[in-house]
């Protein structure tokens, strides 16, 4: 073979490596670490791509509706997670994602249900218990109380809301959902309080099941940053910070402001 054949070849074999597009399941990967790091938009992208190329891929419809319940996208979420039901019926990270958006919108019936089924095939499933037992002990609107706050809720104002780095969506709210007080305006303030107390009750439900105590600090990163929790006995304070922030020096300021409130819970 004459040297500028072979150099053909060895060419030609090399392009259609570099050109050779990802796999759907390569794809899926990659949008699963970008997911992890808070890269919502790339990895949902990464997603598209996936599912063009395998259109019947459970895992990939999956990534789509955690990538959309992320981003609050919660009609596309549902959808994304009942195309994988309709590929297996019991999916159980499916079926938690739809209880778990059901509960939000306080369906109680129908959260109950898809938790009953994906039980009845996975009984080992702690985030599933830890959801049943809020569906069938519910904290919402409907439940949350205006009156008295717990004892030792110290007096506060907006204007105590002081964090010492870039926030926004401060609030402190008691465990049944009712805000207490919120630098925000007073419609979002309640469904503010009221998210906050359902991300708490199922984080501590979790807890439990695991054989850990009550959540302390939390932290729940999303696409334009994390938000930040601490509670005591009966009150949650948290905040929204910009992503940049370590997650360390944000508990520390978190933890520095609930002192200041006189909210109970320890530094970290």
């Amino acid at each position: 073979m004459s040297l500028g054949a072979l150099l053909g070849r060895t060419w030609n074999g090399i392009a259609s490596i570099v050109v050779r597009p990802p796999t759907a399941a390569a794809l899926f990967r990659r949008a699963l670490e970008y997911r992890n790091a808070g890269r919502y938009d790339e990895a949902a992208r990464l997603v598209a791509e996936g599912i063009e190329q395998a259109p019947q891929s459970s895992i990939g419809h999956l990534l789509a509706g955690y990538l959309c319940a992320a981003r609050r996208e919660i009609e596309p979420a549902k959808l994304a997670f009942r195309r994988v039901l309709a590929l297996d019926p019991y999916h159980p990270r499916a079926l938690l994602g739809l209880a778990r958006i059901a509960l939000e919108e306080n369906d109680l019936e129908a959260s109950r249900a898809l938790l009953d089924r994906a039980l009845q095939f996975y009984p080992d499933f702690p985030e599933a218990r830890a959801l049943q037992e809020m569906a069938i002990s519910p904290s919402g609107p409907a439940a949350a109380t205006t009156g008295a706050a717990p004892a030792g809720t110290p007096l506060m104002s907006a204007g105590d809301l002081e964090l010492g780095i870039p926030a926004r969506d401060l609030s402190v709210t008691r465990a049944d959902g009712s805000p207490v007080v919120a630098r925000v305006d007073d419609k979002r303030a309640q469904v503010l309080a009221h998210h906050l107390a359902q991300v708490h009750r199922m984080a501590t439900a979790t807890l439990a099941c695991a054989g850990l105590g009550p959540l302390r600090r939390g932290v729940v990163e999303t696409g334009g940053g994390m938000t930040l929790l601490l509670s005591d006995a009966g009150l949650i304070l948290s905040a929204t910070v910009d992503g940049h922030v370590e997650i360390g020096a944000g508990l520390t300021q978190i933890a520095d402001l609930a002192t200041k409130l006189g909210m109970t819970a320890s530094a970290p």
